[in-house]
């Protein structure tokens, strides 16, 4: 099915008055375009669409600054982390390269919307009449023919034909004298302008994003408090001068940490938690959380997420019924280890006795299937329990175990746990709801393409020679053109039938559509 031409003709004073206003906007608008005709070239924006994906590309392919750690990516590139930083390689998304290319398509976009979407705007708005000359011409009309009755004007036809297509077939019907014009789904040609909007506001919310936006790092303990002024890396987007966010005074209260691990397998850990307390900067409590990996903790456009933990070198430990902290502060043979004296309740006469404590952790230990401590008692330069050949007495302990010395059987020992230090990632996105809005509005301009729109022209011509009224109907529709097909099928049976009542149904056909 081809296209028809449409064939403008004067519009209705009111119509002309009501749209004075958007025709000086659109006549601006095409002048502004115009204007800044360089960025209207399609290749250009195929050249930096490209660009831009390509960039995407390499922001998924290199380590980012913020996602993985500094000294990794150093290790990794060696003498070609300075010349690749320079690029802005590790920091793609607020790199120069990357939003001068975000400015330029955006202007590209801007203006040569002007110029692409102007026959989709003018095909959605306008409203035109055509004449019966005109409609004979075209490749896509049909005609109904009626007996001319002079008790019956044309107008009643007219009429009859409006309501027929505005109730059964849903169309907006605009009249003119003996002429209408029908059309519906014009909305669907307003789709690639929504889209372009969607972009358009895609593209500043993600430069805005480059100049506002920030990620922090902070190591924290169970039961210590931090602000996020107080945190132990701050990494802005963008280098300091042109950075321009602003760092909100909350404060974090670190309630708890917990680890959990696989029941197959122990040494890997299944999930890791934090809760926190959260209270804005005069010190009210807002709310209590926890958080894990992949269930951040969202405060407006500043989102907490648990990264790592690490093993701090402290360990909860009991002598008995008391309670004891012991920290890694020294190092035998190649292992770290806790050295500290016993309490005067386990020292005898002329005796110096001392607490050595080795950790084994899955994390930095290879073959160690599970957390545990090894502890050992050491008296005047000497294990006790040691013999020739034989490893001194020690006791092998998992978190909640306990164990005695065989030779000092007063003395029971219970690892409680070891303490770890949650690591947690901030970051501050203030793009983010509007690039989720972006999204949406690109989605929804593309659902708007999904649909067709439909125009049908319509005329009203004597034919006094034979004594006949003819309607005369051109049509056009820019997709579906089958299921149109179908819809004019029905539609010309029921013109003949409001038309023509008394015509057999069985001659009731759009054979000529």
């Amino acid at each position: 099915m081809s296209v028809s031409p449409v064939f403008p003709t004067k519009e209705d004073p009111k119509q002309e008055s009501s749209n004075t206003m958007a025709s000086v906007l659109l006549r601006w608008a095409i002048l502004l375009g115009d204007t800044f005709s360089v960025f209207r070239s399609i290749p250009l924006a195929i050249v930096l669409l490209s660009l831009l994906a390509l960039g995407v590309l390499i922001g998924v392919w290199m380590p980012q600054e913020g996602l993985v750690e500094l000294p990794k990516i150093k290790a990794q590139f060696g003498e070609n982390y300075r010349w690749m930083k320079a690029l802005g390689l590790f920091t793609v998304y607020s790199s120069y390269w990357f939003i001068c290319l975000e400015v330029l398509f955006f202007f590209n976009l801007l203006f040569g919307s002007f110029q692409w979407l102007r026959p989709a705007y003018l095909s959605a708005t306008q409203v035109t009449f055509c004449s019966p000359e005109h409609i004979l011409s075209s490749s896509q009309q049909f005609f109904v023919a009626f007996p001319l009755d002079q008790s019956k004007p044309v107008e009643t036809s007219v009429k009859t034909v409006k309501n027929l297509l505005n109730k059964n077939f849903h169309y907006r019907v605009y009249q003119q004298e003996n002429k209408l014009y029908a059309s519906k789904g014009n909305f669907s040609r307003f789709g690639p302008v929504v889209a372009h909007l969607g972009i358009l506001l895609l593209l500043v919310s993600s430069v805005y994003g480059a100049f506002t936006g920030f990620k922090a790092q902070k190591l924290v303990t169970p039961g210590t408090q931090f602000s996020l002024n107080q945190v132990d890396k701050m990494m802005p987007n963008m280098p300091a001068p042109w950075w321009h966010g602003s760092i909100a005074d909350w404060r974090f209260h670190i309630r708890d940490f917990k680890i959990q691990y696989y029941p197959e397998h122990p040494e890997t850990p299944q999930q890791y938690y934090t809760t926190i307390d959260v209270r804005d900067g005069s010190g009210k409590f807002v709310k209590t959380e926890t958080i894990s990996v992949n269930h951040p903790l969202n405060l407006g456009n500043l989102t907490i997420y648990q990264a790592s933990f690490t093993p701090t070198g402290r360990l909860f430990l009991k002598l008995n019924d008391r309670s004891e902290t012991v920290k890694i502060n020294t190092q035998v043979g190649s292992r770290p280890a806790s050295f500290s004296t016993l309490p005067s309740m386990f020292q005898t006469a002329g005796s110096l006795r001392s607490l050595i404590v080795f950790p084994f952790f899955v994390q930095q230990d290879p073959n160690v299937k599970a957390n545990y401590i090894r502890v050992f008692l050491h008296d005047k330069g000497r294990f006790l329990g040691q013999a020739p050949g034989k490893m001194p007495e020690n006791l092998k302990l998992a978190a909640g175990e306990s164990g005695e010395f065989p030779s000092m059987p007063g003395l029971r020992v219970t690892y409680d746990k070891p303490e770890m230090a949650t690591g947690l990632q901030i970051k501050e996105a203030p793009e983010v709801f509007w690039v989720y809005l972006a999204f949406f509005i690109i989605g929804t301009g593309a659902v708007m393409c999904i649909f067709s729109q439909r125009q049908l022209w319509v005329a009203f011509v004597d034919k006094p020679d034979d004594g006949t009224i003819q309607c005369l109907v051109s049509y056009r529709t820019n997709k579906a053109k089958l299921s149109f097909l179908k819809e004019l099928q029905a539609l010309y049976p029921a013109m003949t039938s409001c038309l023509n009542p008394s015509t057999p149904k069985d001659n009731r056909r759009a054979d000529t559509v």
